[in-house]
């Protein structure tokens, strides 16, 4: 600051940064060079590519997905990185880089893969092996809905992750939003188009339950510039809407609304197969939600109607569950509690014959609000609201377990046991907390 003293200090630190980057600290760069030099050929060159892994966290199977020679060469890499100290232990079953050692990975990288092509290579290797685990975690967590993208083979050189189940599921896409959210990156920036919007799949499922709004939109407009750049309308309309839903959230009301505009514009160019109809009926849908959040039931309700009519005609039962529901909100915002009621009843017991864990959670617990609120029927909404409760517990859906804890403090402060009201709203607390 002496030397530059007309240099802002934004502008020395981003100066500073860059020479730590591009240069390392003297100090221990000879100490890193010398255990890159004594490391074998296989493990120097994962050590090369970790440095394009895109997460914090390094699991085994990521790693063998990166060197493409299989999961006993790749575990024999990393237990060599390990005892030279160039990776750390995370958990069990993850291993970690420290920034400046990636930083010194990176350096070796441009000096012994100049050319790029190894780095290339394993790029699209780990793109599509965290494509592929995510695709099989949303199957789990969401089972069967609409998707665009190419499902990924396993491929002969990574082993899969172990899913025992969908709790496994959704906890793997939660440890490793970051990752996806890099994959993302990386895949745009180096024209895997069809990667990214594929990515951003079973990302909608994640964002739904765990709303990490400045993640999603970074990723679902990646997702739109990719679909636009490959020129697939089906994707460009799907990302639109994805992407409309993060920036209404944060009150980027016009942000959604030219999203949307583009959406429906896109949608009206579809043939008329049941997959391009269901996806009409998904693009008028997103519209109605976008006035639904601003206050305009009624405004919204006859797009919940006209997506409702679509999939009646195209046989999607799911559809029909999904719009009866908010036409059922869209009642509720409107004041009328008995017809809101009704429409939720019958969403709810659809969503139970379906299977649809989280719809009937969703649909339960705006049922009890009903009841609760408009119809003042409070032990049937505490029963409603603590099924719910169990529900968002066993997902994971830390948004949705806040809100219910919200419900059912009021419901508990109204009926005079304060107590409980103030454990409720402590809970909602921590975990909003938490996840801040």
């Amino acid at each position: 600051m002496r030397k530059h003293r007309r240099r802002p200090l934004r502008r020395l630190i981003d100066e500073l940064a860059a020479e730590l980057q591009g240069k390392g600290v003297s100090m221990v760069e000879g100490v890193w060079d010398a255990a890159y030099r004594d490391l074998t050929d296989e493990a120097a060159r994962l050590y090369r590519l970790l440095a394009v892994h895109p997460g914090p966290f390094i699991a085994p199977e990521a790693a063998a997905a990166l060197l493409g020679a299989g999961a006993e060469a790749a575990d024999d890499a990393l237990e060599e990185l390990e005892t030279a100290s160039l990776l750390l232990p995370d958990t069990a079953a993850r291993l970690r880089m420290h920034d400046l050692v990636r930083a010194h990975a990176r350096r070796c990288a441009d000096r012994d893969d100049a050319a790029g092509a190894e780095s290339a290579e394993a790029r699209r290797r780990i793109v599509r092996w965290y494509l592929r685990q995510a695709q099989r975690a949303d199957v789990l967590a969401a089972g069967k809905r609409m998707t665009f993208g190419e499902t990924v083979e396993l491929p002969p050189y990574a082993p899969d992750v172990p899913f025992a189940g969908k709790p496994e599921a959704l906890h793997w896409l939660e440890a490793e939003r970051l990752a996806l959210h890099g994959c993302v990156r990386t895949a745009h920036a180096h024209g895997l188009d069809a990667e990214v919007w594929a990515l951003c799949e079973p990302l909608w499922t994640h964002f739904l339950d765990h709303p990490h709004p400045t993640d999603a939109i970074e990723s679902f407009g990646a997702g739109v510039a990719s679909a636009a750049r490959a020129g697939n309308i089906p994707a460009l309309v799907r990302m639109r809407c994805q992407l409309a839903r993060p920036l209404w959230e944060e009150g980027r009301y016009d942000e959604a609304e030219r999203e949307l505009k583009h959406a429906l514009h896109g949608a009206q160019t579809l043939g008329t197969t049941p997959q391009e109809r269901k996806l009409q009926a998904s693009a008028i849908e997103f519209r109605g939600k976008l006035l639904s959040v601003q206050g305009d039931w009624a405004a919204a309700e006859p797009y919940f109607e006209r997506s409702r009519r679509i999939h009646i005609e195209i046989g999607n039962d799911y559809g029909v569950l999904l719009q009866t529901y908010l036409l059922g909100l869209s009642a509720a915002g409107m004041g009328q509690p008995e017809r809101a009621a009704a429409l939720l009843e019958t969403a709810h017991a659809t969503a139970r014959e379906q299977g649809r864990e989280r719809m009937t959670a969703r649909s339960g617990f705006e049922l009890g609000r009903v009841l609760h609120v408009g119809l003042g029927r409070t032990g049937e909404a505490r029963e409603l609201y603590e099924a719910a409760l169990t529900s968002a517990r066993r997902r994971g859906a830390t948004f949705d377990e806040a809100r219910i804890h919200d419900a059912l403090g009021a419901l508990a402060e109204e009926t005079g046991d304060e107590g409980r009201a103030e454990s409720h709203r402590g809970a909602a607390r921590a975990i909003r907390e938490r996840s801040s």
